[in-house]
């Protein structure tokens, strides 16, 4: 509990707040100190929401690697992997058919079956850590107090004795010096 000393300065006042801690941002870094947090008793909320990009993607817990990033990268690489073994194991005794096909459309539905997977696992850890979760977009509206809007555009208002920014971004320019002399995390997608 935070304490507030009063005017005088000599009497203390005990303020209240409904959460030990509030994270904005449900990728790895806001998931994991949500839940080490709570480890220690800590009442707290995660919020987490992906404003759509112009071709109206979005996604859920996890970050920015997880859905669109790291995870979706490296399982399309193994994809690929796994047709050129194909091709290669043939030298070794294998009898693969000459024309064996790739469908994109059913690796999507794969890769995409297993994010979801992942965004799952992360709801019903912080479940199982007590940790409350809403998809809403944080905005400070005060010492202590944020505004959640969610994608409806309901909104609630929550305080806490502690926040955590941890919110990823769409990569892009900085529009400093040099920033344009390397590539973006995403200009290979």
């Amino acid at each position: 509990t935070l304490f507030r000393s009063t005017v005088n300065g000599d009497d203390r006042k005990e303020e209240s707040y409904d959460y030990d801690l509030i994270v904005i941002g449900g990728g790895s870094g806001g998931l994991a100190a949500a839940k080490e947090a709570a480890k220690y008793k800590q009442k707290v909320l995660v919020l987490d929401y992906v404003t759509p990009s112009p071709l109206g993607a979005k996604w859920g817990l996890g970050g920015t690697c997880v859905n669109v990033g790291c995870i979706p990268k490296k399982l399309m690489h193994q994809t690929a992997l796994l047709g050129q073994a194909l091709h290669d194991s043939r030298k070794y005794g294998w009898q693969v058919q000459e024309n064996v096909q790739h469908s994109w459309n059913m690796m999507k539905e794969a890769v995409n079956n297993y994010i979801s997977s992942l965004n799952w696992g992360y709801r019903v850890a912080l479940i199982e850590y007590n940790v409350m979760y809403e998809n809403g977009y944080g905005e400070f509206v005060g010492p202590n107090k944020i505004k959640s809007t969610n994608s409806k555009g309901t909104v609630k208002y929550h305080s806490a004795k502690r926040f955590l920014i941890a919110t990823g971004e769409r990569p892009r320019y900085l529009g400093i010096p040099g920033d344009r002399k390397s590539r973006r995390s995403n200009s290979s997608h």
